[in-house]
């Protein structure tokens, strides 16, 4: 009965043994790995904040200022709209996920992210917009 008890205190002793191994070398194979799987997790993020309505080229006047901080007004064009988002050609590199106060024609406000700023020819960058609501109108 001693040799059963034996056995078994064996066998748990070699299944923790596997179990740590196996757990050692996983980890050491996702450190290996992590700038692919870094890259693999931005570009899945990529893909699920794709856009999801269509875009309407459109000029409008607009004026960009960040929320916070010192104050940075810049007045400056959209490329293209929707009613959640737009493009924007600024002279200003912002930082993406960074808050901004878009003002556009008629007074109104809205609160923007930075979805993107993309450097552009010259001294300009292109930068997507991504808004808390929706805009009923850009023409108004």
């Amino acid at each position: 009965m001693e040799w059963k008890a034996n056995i078994v205190v064996w066998v748990i002793t070699v299944a923790v043994f596997l179990g740590t191994l196996v757990t050692l070398v996983s980890m050491f194979f996702i450190f290996s790995r992590r700038e692919q799987i870094r890259e693999a997790l931005r570009k899945s993020e990529r893909v699920r904040m794709h856009r999801m309505e269509s875009r309407t080229r459109a000029r409008v006047e607009v004026e960009l200022s960040t929320p916070n901080g010192p104050s940075s007004n810049e007045i400056t064009l959209t490329e293209n709209v929707s009613r959640h988002g737009a493009r924007v050609v600024t002279k200003r590199r912002w930082q993406p996920s960074d808050g901004v106060i878009v003002k556009w024609p008629g007074n109104r406000h809205s609160l923007a992210r930075i979805a993107y700023c993309k450097p552009l020819k010259g001294d300009a960058f292109a930068i997507g917009l991504q808004f808390s609501s929706a805009v009923v109108s850009w023409m108004l």
